[in-house]
């Protein structure tokens, strides 16, 4: 195992009625005049906007608001968030909903400290964001699936062809985020289960990665996957259960909370990830149905060209779905037919056909995929590796 550091300067209220240390929260950091970015109507229909207003008024905290910013959030909607905070005289940014507000967030926090476009702040070749200063951030999460309450990362559409771009920098960790599983009551059963496909995504990719025998890290994440499987149906059966909400919103902070599942093994971007931006910057599709899509296709592709790593998949055959499986191949292709079934237990789409992908699209999804370069850690993945993973999972 590798040399680390860890830190995760973010604050968690977790549970009911944690909204009542908003106001206190948000003076302790210096916050006087507050941004308050949204998107849609989910925060009137949760009821949690007025909430957020009264606290306000209670703490005596001023605000101003951008609103609307859309899933998949774009560039346009961060500069005018940059322009409304500095005209305005902010000092302060909540974000309310789910990751394409955190995100956007993340990235007005670094672009109102900034005498540039913010552009200039996506990752570079360190791996980072070349970020020095941010303003304090906060977040209420109405949403589980992206782990941005407790992560340093934001994606941003950027762009006619909807490029995704990255900022990383552990400066725009927030400073605290209120998570009440009860604000994730009224998200549609669809997006819910989005949701968890993400979720359960970013805690596969951190999982399958070479062996550095990071036990501890690999047997806390089984864990928290396992819990992911046994939760899950329990919304779909009763979308008010309140601890099925509650843990699955924890796993959802858990997955990326500093990146804990990766200590100690090698950093890289996460292929699934890279191969999905490209499938809802085409459709708009859901970002945690294409990963649900294309991961069993993305599994069986690298236990064909990388045999030497199936002791990886079945494992997570073994600990993860508790297959009883001797032979390694056999395990490994077990574990891909039960979390193909899980999928289909949360009413994911069987294929991408199925999610309305034209079969003429797959090269040129492919190709944009890896254009800064083959995805991958197991095995690389470029253009034509690509390609057969989109048409497996076609």
């Amino acid at each position: 195992m590798d040399n680390f550091i860890y830190s995760i300067p973010t604050t968690a209220y977790f549970g009911k009625g944690q909204i009542t240390i908003l106001g206190a929260a948000i003076k302790a950091y210096g916050g006087s005049k507050v941004l308050l970015a949204y998107g849609g109507g989910s925060v009137q229909k949760n009821g949690i906007y007025h909430v957020i207003l009264d606290q306000f008024a209670k703490a005596g905290l001023a605000h101003v608001e951008l609103s609307g910013i859309r899933p998949n959030p774009r560039v346009e909607s961060v500069e005018e968030g940059i322009s409304i905070y500095r005209e305005k005289g902010c000092d302060f940014i909540l974000a309310v909903g789910g990751g394409s507000t955190l995100d956007a967030c993340k990235a007005i926090a670094a672009g109102v400290k900034y005498n540039g476009p913010v552009t200039d702040l996506f990752v570079n070749e360190t791996g980072l964001s070349p970020i020095s200063v941010a303003a304090p951030l906060a977040t209420i999460l109405t949403m589980a699936g992206t782990g941005s309450e407790m992560d340093m990362g934001a994606v941003i559409t950027v762009g006619d062809d909807h490029k995704k771009e990255v900022i990383l920098h552990p400066l725009v960790n927030p400073k605290f985020s209120i998570l009440d599983p009860e604000y994730t009551y009224t998200v549609p059963e669809y997006h819910s289960m989005a949701g968890v496909a993400d979720i359960l995504c970013h805690l596969m990719e951190q999982y399958f990665t070479p062996d550095v025998n990071a036990k501890v890290q690999d047997r806390m994440n089984e864990g928290v996957m396992k819990a992911v499987l046994e939760e899950a149906p329990k919304i779909l059966a009763d979308p008010r259960d309140y601890d099925a909400r509650a843990n699955i919103m924890w796993a959802s902070s858990m997955a990326l909370a500093g990146f804990q599942f990766l200590l100690g093994k090698p950093m890289f971007a996460f292929p699934l990830h890279g191969l999905g931006h490209e499938l809802y910057s085409m459709y708009d599709m859901t970002h945690g149905v294409t990963l649900a899509l294309l991961t069993p296709a993305w599994i069986r592709h690298t236990m064909r060209t990388a045999p030497e790593h199936l002791p990886i998949f079945a494992r997570f055959a073994r600990n993860v779905f508790d297959i009883r499986e001797e032979d390694d191949g056999k395990a490994a292709e077990k574990g891909v037919g039960k979390l193909q079934a899980f999928y289909a237990a949360i009413k994911m789409p069987a294929n991408l056909r199925e999610a309305g992908v034209k079969e003429k699209d797959l090269e040129g999804i492919a190709k944009k995929a890896v254009e800064r370069g083959n995805l991958g850690i197991l095995t690389s993945i470029g253009r034509q590796e690509a390609l057969a993973i989109m048409r497996d999972a076609f």
